[in-house]
C-alpha cells in the first residue's frame, strides 16, 4: 500500500495514512478544525467504492467526502 500523504481541501490539511483492518484496506484520515480540534475517521474500500466511517464526524467534513475520495483515487 502507498505511503502517508496529505491534501489541502478548502484550506484544511487532511492527512491520509494507509491502514488495513480485517480483509479491508483504506485510510485513517485526520484534520484539524479552526479551534485546533483533531477529527479522525476512516475511508475504506467497499467493493469498487470508498466509504467514510467514523463517530460524530462533523457535517463540514462529511460534505467533503467526494473531494476526499478524489484525493485518494489520485494518490492510488
Amino acid at each position: 500500500m502507498n505511503n502517508l500523504f496529505n491534501k489541502v481541501i478548502n484550506g484544511r490539511q487532511f492527512n491520509f495514512q494507509p491502514i488495513e483492518f480485517g480483509n479491508q484496506s483504506g485510510y485513517h484520515v485526520d484534520v484539524k478544525d479552526e479551534e485546533g480540534t483533531r477529527w479522525e475517521f476512516r475511508m475504506f474500500h467497499e467493493g469498487e467504492h470508498l466509504k467514510m466511517e467514523g463517530e460524530n464526524v462533523p457535517l463540514w467534513i462529511t460534505e467533503k467526502e467526494p473531494a476526499l475520495i478524489q484525493a485518494i483515487n489520485e494518490h492510488e
